[in-house]
């Protein structure tokens, strides 16, 4: 049993590990030094190279959605019906595409210097009440590319549960023998089941506060 659960994390370590190392590093309270701290006691000696490799990942989530707001920001072309062949083509001053090369890399280095930017920021301290989103909504001026991947990363779930049990419930409420049920009626069935399962539990809510005020009261007579 021990060897199959340790396959299985295995399994998915290497598939969640890199996202869930940018989502660490886009935490200003840890960025990398919560990666290195924990990355020596797993991989020992390859640990900085694990490092290295969010950070790379992380530069080249940068550049993909750097690109798609590029794009986005662009106007749609419009085509005519007109044969490509017909089309008279322009290649300009050989000198424009030199320029084109040169704002591309300048691009590039916008990119890395946005990340590099924000690496070179101290950790903030650990506070009970911070809000990673809010933030980010704070300094999504001062590094923008890295807002729009915090906000994705930060929406994905930590966990699987909520929608397996979803399936877990539909799988109860429609078994072989109830296989043609309208859909609002698997609704209902859903709905009412939750309703009775939040009344059960406010009853027991009830019922422990009121054992509690009762021991409490027997408590204070023995005092007196």
């Amino acid at each position: 049993m021990a060897k199959s659960m340790s396959m299985k994390f295995d399994k998915y370590w290497n598939s969640v590990n890199g996202i869930m190392g940018v989502g660490t590093l886009l935490d200003p309270r840890y960025k990398t030094t919560l990666l290195e701290y924990y990355f020596e006691n797993i991989y020992g000696i390859g640990a900085e190279y694990e490092v290295e490799r969010i950070v790379q990942l992380c530069r080249d989530l940068v550049t993909e959605y750097e690109e798609k707001m590029m794009s986005s920001n662009n106007e749609p072309q419009c085509f005519t019906s007109t044969s490509l062949d017909s089309v008279p083509v322009d290649l300009g001053d050989p000198g424009d595409f030199d320029a084109y090369v040169s704002r591309k890399k300048q691009k590039k280095l916008k990119v890395k210097s946005e990340l590099d930017r924000y690496l070179e920021l101290d950790i903030i301290p650990r506070t009970p009440n911070f809000g990673i989103l809010a933030w980010w909504k704070m300094n999504g001026p001062q590094f923008p590319i890295l807002q729009a991947i915090a906000r994705d990363i930060y929406a994905i779930p930590i966990s699987i549960v909520a929608s397996e049990s979803t399936f877990s419930t539909a799988g109860r409420l429609v078994n072989a023998q109830r296989n043609r049920l309208h859909p609002s009626t698997v609704e209902a069935l859903a709905c009412c089941q939750n309703w009775l399962w939040a009344e059960e539990e406010e009853s027991n809510e009830l019922s422990s506060c009121e054992d509690g005020e009762i021991s409490q009261d027997e408590n204070e007579d023995l005092s007196d």
